[in-house]
């Protein structure tokens, strides 16, 4: 993962250890804060329904995100990096998700957050179920 970030232009400060692991559901990428996390990554996060997520967290330099530290939260499936988060490091204020890259959810999607957010939970929930 070190290697990931790397070539994403990040120095790696520290390996935090594995922040959390769990398996990724439609029931899950519904709820918050999830739906963000995901609605943060460029691909299709179906590919990945029934599958183990871990998260692995990292401090890095040299990020968009602050001049500062920036703690990065690497998602690995099968042991592959597919995306992630950051969070500027120190930061105790409950607000803001930024994609691996610096991006907040506006800057990558192309519609409002309440748009977003609505076609998001209406695409997942609706294939609950078997229903399409």
């Amino acid at each position: 993962m070190k290697g990931y970030l790397e070539n994403k232009g990040f120095q790696v400060v520290s390996y935090e250890g594995l922040a959390e692991s769990y398996e990724l559901t439609k029931q899950k990428i519904v709820t918050l804060p999830y739906m963000i996390y995901w609605g943060l990554q460029l691909g299709d996060p179906s590919q990945y329904f029934g599958k183990t997520v871990n998260v692995e967290k990292f401090i890095v330099k040299n990020h968009p995100l602050s001049q500062g530290k920036v703690d990065v939260y690497v998602y690995e499936v099968n042991g592959l990096p597919i995306g992630g988060t950051s969070y500027p490091h120190g930061d105790t204020s409950d607000g803001g998700y930024w994609s691996l890259e610096g991006k907040t959810l506006e800057e990558l999607q192309t519609k409002s957050f309440q748009d977003w957010q609505k076609n998001w939970i209406n695409k997942y929930s609706n294939e609950v179920g078997g229903r399409n």
